[in-house]
């Protein structure tokens, strides 16, 4: 899960399941620390951001 990957392999059975669990792990936590649905959605619309930042960036500095 490092950021150093390259993005274009494909990602291993174990790797997609530990993934799965962290954000199972990160959604449970912030919902018992009380957060509503639409915050969680704006949460995950902030990472989403994030990476679509980091990923048109790289191919920003590729080109």
């Amino acid at each position: 899960m490092g950021a150093s990957r390259n993005h274009s392999q494909s990602v291993p059975a174990a790797d997609s399941r530990g993934v799965r669990i962290l954000a199972k792990s990160v959604y449970r936590e912030l919902r018992n620390s009380g957060h509503s649905r639409s915050d969680i959605v704006a949460f995950t619309n902030a990472v989403l951001e994030l990476v679509t930042t980091e990923l048109r960036d790289a191919q920003e500095a590729a080109e």
